[in-house]
């Protein structure tokens, strides 16, 4: 599990590498009128660090708890994220990795494989929740340089 945990400590660095150099139009443009801006999918990270957070410590704590789906895209339109300030959100992702990770180290061989039941995916481990949140990262990663790329297609 060591690696997985570092793995997830390493999130934030990867972000803010994938983000590096990037200014606010860059930050803002969106390659479609239906899918984020880089500010936007940082900002959703965030918001699913919240999820992920919650999740990993009720099934560390709780006894197969009940563990909800959430709606990403519901979240992005009624919350507003474009007007949101993306550099709070980006702290905030800082410290619930730094604030969690301590805590995925410590934890016996036995801890990682107590199990929650996803409203829609079922049954879940604690590894499975933190493999899926560390892929998170690296998917939304690869949406930030798409974006980049198409505003860099779009400026010719």
């Amino acid at each position: 599990m060591e690696a997985l945990v570092q793995s997830y400590a390493e999130g934030y660095d990867r972000l803010v590498s994938a983000m590096e150099g990037l200014c606010e139009e860059q930050l803002v443009f969106k390659p479609t009128a239906d899918k984020w801006s880089i500010k936007e999918v940082v900002i959703h990270l965030c918001d699913a660090e919240l999820i992920a957070i919650e999740r990993m410590k009720r099934v560390i704590s709780e006894d197969n708890p009940s563990l909800l789906k959430f709606y990403p895209d519901a979240w992005a339109s009624r919350l507003d994220y474009q007007a949101l300030d993306m550099y709070t959100y980006l702290f905030l992702f800082r410290a619930m990795r730094a604030s969690m990770t301590p805590i995925l180290e410590n934890l016996s061989d036995d801890a990682w494989q107590r199990t929650g039941v996803h409203n829609t995916a079922g049954e879940q481990t604690l590894q499975d929740i933190v493999q899926m949140f560390v892929q998170h990262v690296d998917r939304h990663i690869k949406q930030i340089e798409r974006n980049k790329h198409a505003y860099a297609v779009q400026r010719g």
